[in-house]
């Protein structure tokens, strides 16, 4: 856990998509929770060159989702299947991956940051929303959810920045990441979940 004492200017979320066939966004937020960046993006070059030329990455903590993994799927019941199928040691061949939860997209490119001194850590995005109280009331990323976690994130925390149409749902998990970056910069409680390819996967406790 980064130090109370930690002096990070900047605070960096970043929800990622599995593939580039759905958007990327990051969120930069200053010490006062303003913020000073919020872009989309849908290739990986285009995220990796936002880590080379961003002036933000320096003295900065960066907080990046782990995406779900259900390109080899098709077909509703399979996608929901993948989720809840019990694994075990029993399971020696992985077709086609399909027991796989989680995509490892941009790992090599965040490890380099790692090595480059950037303090990056991994989340759950599922987890933080509703650690923050954001719970999705609606079905995960139609309109009435985007429309109420922009909502939330307007009225609750004060994000009056935010425009009055409707932003695209990885904006506004963007947003959530670079907010969970500010709270473990300032001290705040985590839990590790799991490791997940050389990064730390942490949470926020509930309430």
């Amino acid at each position: 856990m980064i130090e109370k004492s930690s002096s990070e200017n900047f605070f960096i979320g970043l929800s990622l998509s599995n593939s580039s066939n759905y958007d990327s966004s990051v969120c930069v937020l200053d010490r006062n929770s303003k913020i000073l960046l919020l872009d989309k993006f849908y290739f990986t070059q285009d995220i990796e060159l936002f880590f080379k030329s961003s002036p933000y990455i320096n003295n900065s903590l960066m907080c990046v989702s782990v995406p779900y993994d259900n390109s080899l799927l098709e077909g509703k019941w399979r996608i929901h299947s993948k989720n809840y199928k019990m694994l075990g040691n029993y399971f020696k061949i992985d077709r086609q991956n399909w027991t796989k939860r989680l995509s490892g997209r941009l790992c090599p490119a965040l490890l380099n940051l790692r090595e480059e001194g950037v303090k990056i850590f991994r989340c759950d995005i599922n987890q933080l929303r509703q650690a923050y109280g954001l719970n999705a009331h609606y079905l995960s990323r139609t309109s009435l959810d985007c429309k109420n976690l922009q909502s939330s994130l307007r009225l609750k925390y004060g994000f009056e920045q935010l425009p009055d149409n409707m932003l695209a749902a990885s904006s506004l998990e963007a947003i959530v990441c670079a907010m969970f970056a500010r709270y473990i910069s300032l001290g705040g409680k985590t839990k590790e979940l799991y490791e997940f390819e050389g990064l730390k996967t942490l949470s926020r406790p509930i309430g």
